[in-house]
């Protein structure tokens, strides 16, 4: 089987079917589809087959290949991790203008999603007040690592319950050569930092959706812990706003969450 045929003979759309042999024969879709010719080996056909079923099957591409783009760089990503989503380089927009601009902004970021920042410790100058961000439940670690590279001057802690998604985020930041500056914590909530006092903004994806509420087939693959939160989708993000406001040094949020849960998460005092 030679790349066209490949192409031809795939029950895919042609741009998954471009990914997938790019990701099994090491080379851009550029390549791929100047090289028509190209014979794949044995090897490379029994992988391609296997990756058909599994995309077939409903798995989501980024689990197949290994990897997800997020603001503009490759993450890798594994059943153990949150597939990073286009809604939520919402966050890191809105994050790295409210270190700029010290605005407090409710922006929706897709149908249905919004991200807001918010004060806790109302200050002056936010940014020169605050050079610490931390990170709660990191996942495949796209968020801190982004930002650690938007924001080369700040110190970042991110953290997850999962240690097995804390391996796949240590390995996003030697990738991305941001491993000595972001420390990586094991725990719920907000208890890696407990003791943490100097001033930080608190920055987080957490779950919220509703328990029960219908999803597409493919978020099946993903970890149910990192995007289901209870009855009303409010049972992860609730306590961590209230920790946060408990917390002396944290002087601000950006969240992800439902358009409907941001008024009340916001009405939180």
């Amino acid at each position: 089987m030679n790349v066209a045929e490949a192409l031809k003979t795939a029950s895919l759309p042609p741009l998954e079917i471009e990914v997938l042999l790019s990701t099994i024969l090491g080379n851009n879709r550029a390549w791929i589809l100047s090289h028509p010719e190209y014979e794949l080996s044995m090897t490379s056909q029994q992988f391609f087959s296997q990756s058909l079923r599994r995309r077939e099957a409903g798995e989501p591409l980024a689990y197949i290949t290994g990897e997800k783009e997020f603001y503009g760089r490759s993450f890798i990503v594994n059943h153990s991790v949150l597939i990073p989503r286009p809604s939520t380089e919402g966050l890191i927009d809105l994050t790295l203008e409210f270190l700029s601009s010290h605005e407090e902004q409710v922006r929706e970021v897709d149908t249905g999603i919004v991200c807001f920042s918010k004060y806790l410790n109302k200050c002056l100058n936010i940014e020169s007040a605050i050079n610490t961000i931390v990170d709660i439940g990191t996942g495949s670690g796209c968020i801190a690592i982004t930002l650690a590279l938007e924001l080369p001057n700040f110190k970042f802690i991110a953290t997850d319950v999962s240690n097995d998604a804390l391996e796949v985020a240590r390995a996003n930041a030697q990738k991305h050569d941001v491993l000595n500056r972001i420390e990586f914590r094991s725990g719920k909530d907000l208890e890696p930092i407990n003791g943490l006092d100097v001033p930080f903004l608190l920055v987080s994806n957490p779950p919220y959706i509703p328990e029960g509420e219908a999803v597409s087939p493919d978020v099946h693959f993903e970890p149910k812990s990192a995007l289901f939160a209870g009855k009303e989708g409010l049972d992860a993000i609730t306590p961590l706003v209230n920790a946060a406001q408990n917390h002396s040094a944290c002087n601000g949020l950006v969240l992800e969450c439902r358009k409907e849960q941001a008024s009340s998460l916001l009405a939180l005092q």
